[in-house]
């Protein structure tokens, strides 16, 4: 039987804080559609954050030169028209049709809407079926979206066979609705989480970060505007005031880490607050284990897998009411939901002054997450998906 190709196109790595390190939401579905006997090809940014090579066996990665990449310039309407449109799209076009010179494509997935264009034309250029894969919407009113509500709009003008599109809180599914698509075409998925039974402390890493045995807070992200890890570092200012034997811990990397470290060093908290860079994915749940309180300011919503995997650990979790968040956490119930960063220090000071509300809200946010897609249930459902459209020219949708 031959083997199937899909050509993917993505403004953003593989592995988009380095091999094995950040978001897993592209890589497992990726990974499995190569076990499922799909060649892949996957095409992006070359990226400080992600310099390696990502291929492996079955999944090819192309990375492409981008001006200004990994600056706020590149997300700007003057970065668009200069840069974007003229030069960036080209190459997307060039390597796509390089690479698939001497085989057929079946299918070619745009990973993002300001690529949905590209996704398009390929797709008719190959007379492969188009799938737009969104990891949610966005909103307009966050900085990082502003000059790109446009392309939010167009991703939708150009018609894909398959919408897969994340379930994040922000609202995809309904607004895919609104600009017209029939519900037959999307497939609105939670991404899937690592379950975690009988999680134990890892005691050498609670040991070096909290040797005094101080109350950690955890926040894993990646470090951008729309996380609001600075609201977290004012909030935890005022807390350690109070509470100075607490200790904040964040994980993750960004554009924002330079200016956040600055921000901690004026603050004199710089021994109260460690940045551990980018971890690998595997090593993300040795620091759930020793974290008191976990913390989401996330701009558009908390339906995040850091969230999840919190959740999953048993853990207190206090998150922004933004997007979809109610959805998933209620307050008072299985966590902590406050509706502006004034809130924070105080949701804080409660939660460490109360040892039995974080243990009974840890304990109910883990039962609510239990009933949520493992990692391999989630990926089945695209392979299946993909499967259904190669073979029946339409995708078996799984029901909102």
């Amino acid at each position: 039987m031959k083997k199937k190709t899909i050509i993917h196109v993505a403004p953003f790595a593989l592995w988009d804080s380095g091999k094995g390190k950040g978001r897993v939401s592209t890589y497992i579905p990726i990974k499995e559609l190569a076990n499922n006997g799909y060649d892949n090809i996957y095409i992006t940014y070359s990226s400080y954050a992600s310099p390696d090579d990502d291929s492996e066996q079955g999944i090819q990665v192309v990375k492409i030169n981008k001006p200004f990449a990994d600056t706020r310039f590149s997300h700007t309407k003057i970065y668009l028209l200069l840069f974007y449109f003229p030069i960036i799209y080209p190459l997307f076009l060039y390597h796509a049709i390089r690479m698939a010179r001497k085989q057929d494509v079946d299918v070619v997935y745009s990973h993002s809407i300001d690529l949905a264009f590209i996704g398009y034309i390929l797709a008719k250029i190959f007379k492969a079926k188009y799938v737009l894969r969104l990891y949610g919407i966005g909103t307009v009113s966050a900085p990082r979206f502003l000059h790109w509500g446009l392309m939010r709009k167009q991703a939708f003008w150009y018609p894909a066979d398959l919408y897969i599109i994340t379930q994040d809180g922000s609202n995809g599914y309904e607004y895919a609705l609104k600009r017209g698509i029939p519900p037959h075409k999307i497939a609105f998925l939670r991404n899937g989480i690592d379950k975690q039974e009988n999680l134990k402390r890892n005691e050498s890493l609670y040991k070096e970060l909290a040797p005094n045995n101080e109350k950690l807070l955890l926040s894993v992200s990646r470090l951008a505007e729309t996380k609001n890890i600075d609201k977290i570092i004012e909030a935890f200012y005022e807390v350690s005031k109070i509470l100075p034997n607490t200790r904040l811990i964040i994980v993750g990397d960004g554009l924002e880490r330079k200016n956040l470290e600055i921000m901690v060093s004026q603050s004199n908290i710089s021994d109260r607050i460690c940045f551990t860079g980018s971890i690998y994915q595997k090593d993300v749940v040795k620091y759930q284990s020793i974290a008191d309180i976990f913390i989401s300011m996330n701009e558009i919503s908390s339906l995040s897998n850091a969230v999840f995997e919190a959740m999953s650990c048993g853990k207190c979790v206090i998150a922004l009411d933004r997007g979809a968040t109610r959805e998933l956490i209620k307050d008072g119930e299985n966590g902590i939901v406050i509706k502006s960063f004034e809130e924070l220090k105080d949701a804080i000071i409660k939660l460490l002054s109360d040892p039995s509300l974080i243990a009974r809200l840890g304990s109910e946010a883990k039962k609510t997450i239990a009933t949520w897609p493992s990692w391999e249930e989630r990926v089945q459902q695209e392979v299946d998906l993909i499967n259904s459209l190669c073979e029946n020219n339409t995708p078996l949708i799984i029901s909102k």
